[in-house]
C-alpha cells in the first residue's frame, strides 16, 4: 500500500469484493501466534457517522457502483452527503467517484465548474479548494487536502481543519498521509506514525487509518507486528461498504506476502489460490503463487504460474526472471534459461528504472557466464 494515493491510483476501486473463504479462515490463526489487537468498528465514529437509515443508503449507494452505475451511484451518495455534511467517509467516497468519472470526461461539477484542458486532479483541486474556501469547515478542509496535489498546500489546508476542529480523527490521519509523501521531510516517519497515533486515540476504529498502520510496521521492518495488523484489518472489514474490494485484495496480498515471508508456504498458496479470478493486481497476485508454488515444490505449477504471469505483466520483466530461474535451478534446462536471460537483457536495454536495470545487469552476467563455460 502506498503511503498516499492520487485520485489516478484509485481506478478499479469500486469492482464487488467476492467472499474469500480460505483467505478469511486462515488469518487471525497465521498471525505469529500473536494476540490480535482488540479495536472494533463502528458505524457511530465522530466524522463519519451513519445515523437512521444512512447506512443502507451507503450501501445501496455502494451497490449502484459495483454494478456499474456510476451516475446512480453518484446521485445516491451526493443525497446523502447533503443530509449529512460532516460525514467524511461519504465525503470520500463521493470525491472517490467524482475523480474516476473525471477521468471518464464527465462533467460533474456543472455548471458551477466545467471541464477544461486541464488534468482531473486539477479540475478536483480547483473545485473543492473553492469549496472550502467559500464555506471553511473541518470536514472541507480535509477534502480539500485529500484533493490537493501540493504537499505544503494539503498540509495548510489540515492544519486549518484541525484549528477547527483538533479532534478530527480524519485531519489527523491526513496529516499522517500527506507527512509520509514528503520525502524532502528527514523525519517524515517520525511525524506521521505521531499523527496516526493521534488519529487512532480519537477513533480506534478508523479503518483506513489502521489499514495505514499495518502498512507503516510493514515498512519499518516490523513484520510480526504487520501480519497481527493485516490479519485484524482483514477480520473486522470483512464485507464493510466501506472498504474497496482493490483495497482488501491489496491487503490480501500483503498477508499472503508476510506468510512468505515467515515460511508459512501452504497458507500463502491457499488464500493466493482462493482469489483465482479477481482482476485487481492480478500480476502482483501471481508473481507471489509463483513463488510460493516454488518453494512449496511444486515447480512445474510453478512454471504455468509464472508463464500467466508474464501474460498478465506486460512491459515488466519480473515474471520472465522467475521463468528463467526455474528452468535453470529447477527443471535443468538451460537452453530455456538462456533465451528467458536473452528476453530480459533485451527488454532491459534503455531501462531506467533501478528494479530493470539490476535484473538487466543479472541477466547479462548470466549469459556471460554461460558463453564462458
Amino acid at each position: 500500500m502506498p503511503p498516499r494515493r492520487t485520485h489516478a491510483d484509485r481506478r478499479g476501486a469500486f469492482a464487488l469484493r467476492a467472499a474469500a473463504p480460505a483467505a478469511a479462515a486462515l488469518l487471525l490463526a497465521c498471525a505469529c501466534g500473536a494476540r490480535a489487537a482488540t479495536w472494533r468498528s463502528t458505524w457511530t465514529a465522530p466524522g463519519a457517522a451513519f445515523q437512521g437509515a444512512a447506512r443502507e443508503s451507503f450501501e445501496a449507494a455502494r451497490a449502484a457502483l459495483d454494478a456499474g452505475r456510476r451516475s446512480e451511484a453518484l446521485e445516491r451518495l451526493r443525497r446523502l452527503q447533503g443530509e449529512a455534511p460532516g460525514n467524511l467517509e461519504v465525503g470520500a467516497w463521493v470525491q472517490d467517484l467524482e475523480a474516476l468519472l473525471l477521468e471518464a470526461g464527465v462533467d460533474v461539477f456543472a455548471p458551477r465548474f466545467t471541464l477544461s484542458a486541464d488534468p482531473p486532479d486539477d479540475v478536483l483541486r480547483r473545485a473543492y479548494g473553492a469549496g472550502a474556501a467559500d464555506a471553511p469547515t473541518a470536514p472541507s478542509l480535509v477534502l480539500a487536502a485529500r484533493a490537493e496535489t501540493d504537499v505544503i498546500a494539503a498540509l495548510s489546508a489540515l492544519d486549518r481543519a484541525l484549528e477547527l476542529d483538533p479532534t478530527s480523527a480524519w485531519a489527523h490521519y491526513g496529516r499522517a498521509h500527506v507527512l509520509l509523501a514528503d520525502r524532502t521531510r528527514v523525519d517524515r516517519w517520525t511525524v506521521a506514525r505521531t499523527a496516526l497515533e493521534r488519529a487512532l486515540e480519537l477513533d480506534p476504529g478508523h479503518l483506513r487509518a489502521r489499514r495505514l498502520e499495518a502498512w507503516m510496521a510493514g515498512q519499518e521492518g516490523d513484520r510480526d507486528g504487520a501480519e497481527r495488523l493485516l490479519a485484524r484489518w482483514l477480520d473486522v472489514v470483512e464485507d464493510d461498504a466501506r472498504v474497496a474490494r482493490s483495497d482488501y485484495v491489496d491487503a490480501l496480498l500483503d498477508f499472503a506476502h508476510h506468510l512468505l515471508l515467515r515460511g508459512e508456504t501452504g497458507r500463502a498458496v491457499r488464500i493466493l489460490e482462493d482469489l483465482e479470478g479477481e482482476a485487481h493486481a492480478r500480476p502482483r497476485r501471481l508473481m507471489l503463487l509463483t513463488v510460493a508454488r516454488q518453494e512449496a515444490g511444486d515447480v512445474l505449477a510453478a512454471l504455468e504460474t509464472a508463464l500467466a504471469a508474464q501474460a498478465a505483466s506486460r512491459g515488466t520483466v519480473l515474471p520472465l526472471v522467475q521463468e528463467a530461474l526455474l528452468q535453470e535451478l529447477f527443471l535443468d534446462a538451460p537452453e530455456e534459461a538462456d533465451a528467458r536471460w536473452a528476453e530480459i537483457a533485451a527488454a532491459t536495454r534503455d531501462a531506467r528504472g533501478i528494479s530493470e536495470l539490476i535484473q538487466g545487469v543479472r541477466a547479462r552476467v548470466r549469459l556471460e557466464r554461460r558463453s564462458l563455460k
